[in-house]
């Protein structure tokens, strides 16, 4: 039995000008007039104040990051698997099948870097996670095997996203975020586990 969601959907009675702000961060004008495609949004909408600028920043990670989708996608799936984060890994799993990863991939990510599936760069991109998540630093050996597949930029982009998705998964976690069933997530835990 999932636990009770500890915040609850802002209903639509209570839809403010601040609260479509909220739902137009990632929708646009669609998402300010019919609100957003996601419950995640509706509990996030609570707090305006406080999502509007996360959610932006989740943005720039998700949409107009330097990374690649590969790369991004398998660093933002092993930290939710490694998180235990059910929302964001069938999130990602969903994302991550429209951006071409298939089902080696996800069993990869749950083996992590022991996985022989891995190229040693991907390996190192795990390892990188396993650091940040473990010891909040990152040892010379990891960064100098990265460095030099990324610019300075490309660097940033992708210490900064394995960080927002380790403190998304505990914020999910802790306010107890259901996965979306309605996006099939019931058949993506079927298909691909949860963690």
């Amino acid at each position: 039995m999932p636990l009770t969601p500890r915040i609850p959907l802002l209903p639509r009675s209570e839809w403010t000008d601040e609260a479509r702000d909220v739902f137009a961060v990632m929708q646009g004008p669609e998402g300010r007039e019919n609100g957003p495609r996601y419950d995640f949004i509706l509990m996030l909408a609570q707090h305006p104040k406080l999502t509007i600028p996360f959610l932006n920043y989740s943005r720039y990670l998700l949409l107009e990051s330097t990374l690649d989708h590969r790369v991004r996608e398998i660093v933002t799936l092993y930290v939710a698997w490694t998180c235990k984060s059910e929302y964001e890994w069938l999130s990602h799993v969903r994302e991550g099948l429209q951006r071409g990863l298939k089902h080696e991939d996800f069993e990869a990510v749950k083996q992590g870097p022991a996985s022989p599936y891995w190229s040693d760069f991907e390996r190192s991109l795990l390892r990188l996670i396993d650091e940040m998540r473990d010891s909040h630093t990152i040892s010379d050996a990891t960064w100098d095997a990265l460095a030099p597949h990324f610019d300075l930029r490309g660097m940033m982009d992708l210490v900064f996203t394995i960080g927002n998705y380790i403190t998304l998964s505990a914020i999910v976690n802790g306010l107890r975020v259901q996965p979306e069933a309605g996006a099939g997530g019931a058949a993506l835990a079927e298909e691909y586990g949860c963690p």
